[in-house]
């Protein structure tokens, strides 16, 4: 099993806010095959040549479920918290991201691409002041282009201004709940991201699989 509770009761508040936290809501034998995931894949990148560490940057693992019971109950309970029919419920994204010892403590908030209308986040690895950061109330709307949508960044002090502002959500999400936002409507980002792990599947009904890695098939992946 993955989730110890029903998400869909907490649709009401991802309504109206665009965003929710799920509190201690997976099981521990699910966050014990997210530990083992995120082991292999760092212990798999040890092997490989140093060029794909990129200061500043994040690696990215593609995720697969353990069983297909586990890929229709994570399906079954985001269906009920975002309302999308669980015959359209489309995966733009499935990556495990590691974000380099060196990433920027506060980087620009972005919209992410226009098929990640759900955003839904499993923390993995959170190490002291890593969270997710939402403003709801900064330009809200839909981001339509198919790659994200960054805010200009060429003024760090104007940046860090932003998250100590009172548009600024801090989540504070801990290994065990699950974020939820509307990925790309609202702007958003992770701070104090250096070392953090995170399980990312980006969602949408609209069958706009990008990437060609839906897994639950009536998808169309995007030119």
């Amino acid at each position: 099993m993955i989730f110890k509770n029903n998400p869909g009761n907490l649709k009401p508040e991802l309504e109206q806010q665009g965003y929710v936290l799920l509190k201690d809501v997976l099981t521990d034998d699910f966050k014990a095959y997210l530990r083992e995931f995120f082991d292999t894949a760092m212990r798999e990148a040890a092997l490989e040549a140093d060029d794909w560490k990129i200061t500043g940057k994040k690696r990215q693992f593609v995720f697969d479920f353990r069983s297909e019971d586990d890929a229709d109950e994570f399906r079954q309970g985001m269906a009920e918290l975002t309302g999308i029919p669980i015959p359209d419920f489309t995966i733009s994204e499935r990556h495990l991201k590691v974000y380099d010892d060196h990433a920027n403590s506060y980087p620009a908030p972005h919209k992410d691409r226009s098929a990640s209308h759900y955003s839904i986040g499993l923390p993995v690895h959170l190490p002291e002041g890593s969270t997710v950061c939402v403003f709801p109330d900064l330009d809200p709307g839909p981001n339509l282009e198919h790659r994200a949508k960054f805010l200009e960044d060429d003024n760090p002090e104007a940046i860090k201004a932003l998250y100590d502002g009172p548009e600024a959500r801090m989540l504070q999400e801990s290994f065990g709940d699950v974020i939820v936002f509307l990925g790309s409507a609202l702007y958003h980002e992770r701070v104090k991201g250096a070392g953090t792990a995170v399980l990312y599947i980006k969602a949408n009904g609209e069958g706009d699989d990008p990437l060609g890695e839906n897994i639950y098939g009536r998808a169309t992946v995007a030119v």
